[in-house]
């Protein structure tokens, strides 16, 4: 009998994902289902409906898996019902965020479906005079998912002093990724544009490297009872280089990726007139009128289908893509060399390394 192959990294990681993304979905359509069929009012019952499908929409679920691998790499009960219920919530707390993000941003769509804000508009604008009514209802929708998450995390079978700093980690996980929407919002569709500095960094940093990686691994290592002082500087050498190079690359697609391979406009970012890494390495290396003219079209309000191929050629030819390409490959080296040294069990080691290798494909 032919010996099997032994799976690559990636087939590891997709294998725990294909294993825990269907039970943190299941717990979030039951939790929001059962919610519905107690509410005595037909329209918050409606309402719930609504936040049990666009939570349970198809999505990578990076946080929550990323939270799993920690805690049970860390010594976790592979069996506790309740973490995964955890991990369920930070899944619903992305929902918040997106519910934000498609506001602020003037989305029409997310992950596959209409925005939220858009269903609720569609579904009681007619009653209304109120235009902004699908907006403040998805608004008050977004609270909703905080509260119940506070709530599940609240009745979670966890130890206390494990949940304490639990809850001290997801505090910080949220309010340092809404400063990082601040400034982001600050430096977006700006009228004028200054020396970068290190806007873009700080904002990836805040926004993307301590959301998605970090503070994940923070809050897994945190409810097994693990010491913070032996850890979590090794957790930081693995986990930020990894985030920002995950928003490296998710800059790079957002510009320079095909929409059908990455589901979402490629001309988005310059449209929205984001402050990225690839923007601030094009500022950094042009001169002279190539950086006015550059600046002009970058802070122009009403962008053309030419104003936005100049960008995006200015942005190439400047060598700002191969340089945030370098970057993004120096950080995934990084993070690797980080990930040998963390002191967690070997297999979820190894699918940790498959999303290594995922963020490292441009």
């Amino acid at each position: 009998m032919p010996m099997s192959k032994e799976k690559s990294p990636v087939e590891r990681f997709q294998s725990f994902s294909d294993a825990y993304m269907p039970r943190i979905d299941d717990f979030i359509r039951e939790y929001f289902g059962d919610r519905s069929a107690a509410s005595e009012l037909p329209e918050i019952s409606e309402m719930y409906a609504y936040l049990a499908e666009y939570c349970s929409r198809e999505g990578k679920r990076v946080r929550p898996l990323v939270m799993l691998l920690a805690y049970f790499g860390y010594g976790g009960d592979r069996n506790s019902v309740d973490v995964i219920k955890i991990a369920a919530v930070l899944e619903m707390m992305h929902s918040f965020l997106l519910i934000q993000d498609d506001i602020i941003d003037r989305s029409d769509l997310r992950r596959g479906g209409k925005a939220l804000h858009l269903i609720c508009g569609e579904r009681y604008g007619g009653g209304s005079h109120n235009p902004e009514i699908g907006s403040h209802l998805a608004l008050i929708l977004a609270d909703v998912l905080f509260s119940v998450a506070v709530g599940i995390i609240a009745r979670a079978d966890i130890q206390p002093g494990a949940k304490d700093r639990f809850m001290k980690i997801f505090a910080d996980t949220y309010e340092i990724t809404s400063w990082g929407q601040a400034l982001d919002i600050l430096n977006s569709a700006s009228r004028t544009m200054s020396s970068p500095g290190e806007t873009a960094v700080r904002i990836a940093t805040m926004k993307t490297a301590y959301y998605t990686v970090l503070y994940p691994m923070l809050m897994g290592h945190a409810l097994v009872g693990g010491d913070p002082d032996v850890e979590e500087g090794l957790i930081g050498e693995f986990s930020l280089p990894l985030g920002l190079s995950f928003q490296i690359r998710d800059d790079i697609l957002g510009i320079f990726g095909k929409e059908e391979a990455t589901g979402k406009p490629s001309d988005s970012d310059i449209l929205e007139g984001k402050r990225t890494l690839l923007v601030d390495g094009a500022l950094e290396r042009l001169e002279g009128t190539g950086l006015d003219r550059f600046i002009a079209l970058f802070t122009k309000k009403d962008k053309t289908s030419d104003d936005i191929d100049a960008i995006r050629a200015i942005i190439h030819d400047s060598g700002s893509l191969d340089a945030a390409r370098r970057r993004h490959g120096e950080l995934i080296d990084r993070s690797r060399n980080g990930l040998a040294r963390l002191n967690i069990d070997g297999d979820c080691r190894a699918v940790l390394g498959g999303l290594v290798d995922l963020i490292a494909k441009i």
